[in-house]
């Protein structure tokens, strides 16, 4: 039970923290870019933050995510496994992802459907399933919906906007509220290997937050990444390295109230050393 009590004093210290399924940043490259990835979305993490991203997608993907004693407290972790399908019909993708310990859990299964409508936009569809279990009391499950869009302005600019829990599920007999949460943002690219990202998030409960990420790639074999956020104020910095289909990325995330925690990711893309190329060039490429 102390662990327990532990866990619940640090959710309540979270600003979001007061329904279950709070919108916690999931993959280290996110994480890295502190949860700015709404119109970046350009891998298998777009079932976590915007299925439209899905769209952009022309190599199969599969990411593991693990982020060990969140904030400090022992055995509160945080996994996730996404999956991303290319196919002549769009880009299927599947993702769980599990918080908590053995005394409280939280899963989400999702399944993802994105495709393009022309060169330039596109749009995305996910369906949710919550599951929360507490040891020694009765678990709850609901249904969620989550939809998004992204489109192309300009060689150098895209932007993407998501809406979490558009069907404004709840969970349990108490119907608490699963939380419903508005993501706008844009990427620019003013070189080929350098990303800016600046995003607003609306959780209906809560102020507004603002966040900003810089992703700069050396060589295509490493990535640089650093981010910050405000409404709480947290920074992260991380690194990814890449080598032919693999991807291993790192991040350290400080949060205001919280302190540190680590994340780590390993991604294998079928697309090979190519994938790499394709994706950075992929903006420029749609206006020529």
């Amino acid at each position: 039970m102390k662990r327990l009590a532990m866990m619940v004093i640090v959710l309540f210290s979270i600003k979001s923290s007061v329904a279950q399924f709070e919108n916690t940043e999931t993959g280290a490259r996110a994480t890295g870019l502190n949860g700015a990835f709404t119109s970046l979305s350009n891998n298998s993490l777009a079932v976590f933050y915007n299925p439209s991203g899905l769209g952009q997608l022309k190599f199969r993907e599969i990411s593991f995510y693990y982020g060990p004693e969140i904030f400090g407290v022992s055995g509160l972790s945080q996994a996730a496994l996404s999956y991303a399908e290319p196919t002549g019909f769009g880009v299927f993708g599947a993702g769980v992802k599990t918080f908590g310990f053995e005394l409280y859990r939280e899963l989400t299964f999702i399944l993802s459907y994105g495709n393009v409508v022309n060169e330039k936009v596109f749009l995305g569809v996910s369906a949710n399933y919550y599951q929360l279990s507490i040891k020694n009391y009765n678990s709850a499950s609901a249904f969620g919906i989550d939809a998004g869009a992204m489109a192309y302005f300009t060689d150098f600019m895209k932007w993407g906007f998501t809406a979490k829990n558009l069907s404004g599920s709840t969970i349990g007999i108490s119907k608490e509220k699963i939380p419903q949460v508005y993501r706008t943002g844009f990427t620019f690219q003013p070189l080929s290997e350098l990303l800016m990202i600046l995003e607003a998030e609306k959780d209906v409960k809560y102020p507004l937050t603002f966040r900003t990420g810089f992703e700069y790639s050396v060589y295509d074999i490493a990535d640089l990444r650093t981010g910050i956020s405000t409404e709480p104020v947290s920074f992260s910095a991380g690194i990814g390295l890449n080598y032919r289909m693999f991807q291993i990325d790192y991040t350290v995330n400080n949060h205001q109230e919280l302190g540190i925690s680590h994340h780590g990711s390993v991604s294998i893309n079928f697309g090979g050393s190519d994938s790499k190329k394709f994706y950075r060039d992929q903006l420029k490429n749609a206006f020529r």
